[in-house]
């Protein structure tokens, strides 16, 4: 739905990203490293579709950390 963090992407992958990145967090894959991250399949291994990201070229230091919408939390 526009261009987020280098790239054009869906705004559930955006979002996923974002959350990532900001949460400092690490996943792992259950199968060989190569699920199928489709927009049917994409939330079954989060290791894969956050590979699939960065492999589409989106970029960790684009997401800013901090700022008004956490300050609410």
């Amino acid at each position: 739905s526009g261009k987020h963090y280098g790239v054009y992407s869906c705004e559930g992958c955006k979002g996923f990203f974002k959350r990532t990145v900001r949460k400092d967090l690490t996943y792992a894959c259950r199968e060989d490293r190569s699920c199928t991250t489709d927009k049917r399949q994409r939330n079954r291994c989060q290791y894969c579709r956050y590979q699939k990201c960065l492999s589409m070229g989106m970029k960790r230091e684009a997401v800013q950390v901090g700022g008004i919408e956490e300050e609410r939390q």
